[in-house]
């Protein structure tokens, strides 16, 4: 069955990683990625995760239900799959979306390949069926989801106030967006001067008139 797409907010949250190894560091990098606070719960740490800089807690002991407290995502990566079981039960009673990893029948939520630019995101998700076809994905797209379109995502982000401000329906708003992403495009540019906007929005206003 397919996983129903979903962008969440993360900064600054609680997110707990039970597990100290190999998989676990993947994890936990991948939320630093998206400004997670993160509890690192494990016996034994891997020593990059005791390196890694950022909103990190380490407790070198083995996982206590009261880690779940306040925590808005959580992830079981221990080695042992039957204490994976136990974490993964104990979040979904707590209605706290889970992933076990390895276990997709413990799972709520699964880890998707991903690109990343700035606030700019592109996800794979095969349900767990074929990690190495979501990477394929990823890799395929490269060269398409790049920097430099991140960088036109925060300009078309920061000029949102003014054009909802000036042109008046959500219609005329969205052929001025468009105007305005295919110059940039056309122009490989990843921002327009002040005055090359103001033209693009007097000219939408004038074909309205």
């Amino acid at each position: 069955m397919a996983y129903f797409p979903m962008f969440i907010d993360i900064e600054k949250k609680k997110c707990l990683v039970a597990g100290g190894g190999t998989v676990a560091l993947r994890k936990v990098r991948v939320l630093l990625d998206f400004g997670a606070q993160i509890t690192v719960v494990a016996p034994q740490i891997d020593p990059q995760i005791l390196q890694l800089t950022g909103n990190v807690c380490v407790k070198e002991r083995t996982f206590e239900p009261e880690d779940l407290k306040e925590c808005v995502l959580v992830v079981a990566a221990t080695d042992d799959v039957t204490e994976n079981h136990r974490i993964a039960r104990m979040a979904q009673k707590k209605h706290i979306p889970v992933n076990a990893v390895d276990q997709q029948e413990d799972c709520s939520f699964i880890f998707p390949s991903y690109l990343k630019h700035r606030d700019l995101v592109g996800a794979f998700s095969s349900a767990g069926n074929s990690p190495v076809l979501t990477q394929y994905l990823k890799e395929s797209l490269k060269e398409i989801l790049t920097e430099e379109l991140g960088q036109i995502n925060d300009y078309m982000g920061s000029i949102r106030p003014v054009v909802k401000t000036r042109i008046e329906t959500e219609k005329l708003r969205r052929q001025v967006y468009q105007t305005i992403l295919a110059r940039l495009l056309a122009e490989k540019k990843t921002s327009l001067l002040p005055e090359e906007l103001e033209q693009i929005l007097i000219q939408e206003k004038r074909m309205k008139e």
